[in-house]
Order: structure tokens, then sequence, then C-alpha cells
């Protein structure tokens, strides 16, 4: 019985010097995590779920210096494409009309935004702000595991894509 109160006084002392070593010297200076810097070039991700994520909802968001569009998905994250383009076209190869000056096509791919009955998981299919930057978001299609969209924006100034979590949500914010 002494062996096992003296074994756990060693270890309480021991625990106790850990974590004021850990208060003194432990801590690092924590930056902020950057924001990817705007661009105009296409950004992809490739990724390979199991399952394909659900489009959930679609939303605009008016932000200081820029407005964003942010995708939220049920399950992981989906891989995606985002470019600017002369026009977007839906699945079918049609022109899919949009305001704005600038159109960025944005494809969600493996992804899906159509219940097995074939009913919308999100709505609604078109999101027209009128803020500064960001013009009109369009629902494109969604076929053989890929989820499209198209942004009208104001003009060419730039683009970045952030990935967010809880719950899984892809965004892009254009100026």
């Amino acid at each position: 019985m002494r062996t096992m109160a003296k074994a756990l006084g060693v270890l309480l002392v021991v625990a106790f010097a850990a974590g004021l070593w850990d208060a003194r010297y432990g801590q690092e200076e924590r930056r902020p995590a950057r924001s990817a810097p705007f661009r105009t070039a296409a950004v992809e991700e490739e990724r390979s779920p199991r399952t394909a994520p659900e489009l959930v909802a679609v939303e605009a968001v008016d932000r200081d210096g820029y407005d964003r569009v942010v995708f939220t998905f049920d399950g992981s994250r989906p891989g995606y494409r985002v470019r600017y383009v002369d026009q977007v076209s839906d699945q079918a190869g049609k022109r899919l009309p949009l305001r704005g000056e600038a159109f960025l096509e944005v494809a969600f791919e493996p992804a899906r935004a159509r219940s097995a009955a074939g009913e919308p998981t999100f709505s609604p299919a078109s999101l027209t702000p009128g803020f500064a930057d960001l013009r009109q978001v369009r629902f494109a299609g969604d076929f053989e595991g890929e989820v499209t969209f198209g942004i009208g924006a104001a003009g060419r100034r730039g683009f970045r894509v952030s990935e967010l979590r809880d719950p899984t949500r892809v965004a892009i914010d254009v100026r």
C-alpha cells in the first residue's frame, strides 16, 4: 500500500511539473489563419468519398469588401472546380442566362442535389441578391454525380475558395 502511495505521489509531482512547464514554455505564438488570396485562375480540388455528399443549402452573404456564396453539404466534402468562363452552360449544353459581366462555373464532384425520387435537396435554385459584386447564383444541373452552378459577378476581379466544417461547406468569395 505504501509503495502505491509513493508511486501516486511521484505521478502527481511529475504531472504538476509538466503542467507548469507547458504553461510557461509550451505555448507558441498562434497566428490566425490567413485567407487564400483572390485569384482569376481556375481552382480545382479532387476527392473520392465513398458516397456522394448531398447539397442541402445555398446562400449568399454580403461581406465587407467581397460577397460570399456558401454551399452546404450533408456528408463529406466533395471535390470541386471553380473557374471563369465566357458563359455557363446547363448540363444539356444550353447557355444558362446569368446577371453580371463575368461568370464563374462551379462544379462539385462527386455530389448530388436531387433525392432518389428526383426532388431537389436544396432551395432556392436561383439567388439574385443584387450585392455590389455578386449578381446571381443559379443551379445549372445535377448529372452523373456532378452538381453545377453558375455565378454572375459584376466583374472579373477575382475569387477565392474556402472549405469550412461543422457542417461541411464550400464558400466562394467574389469581388
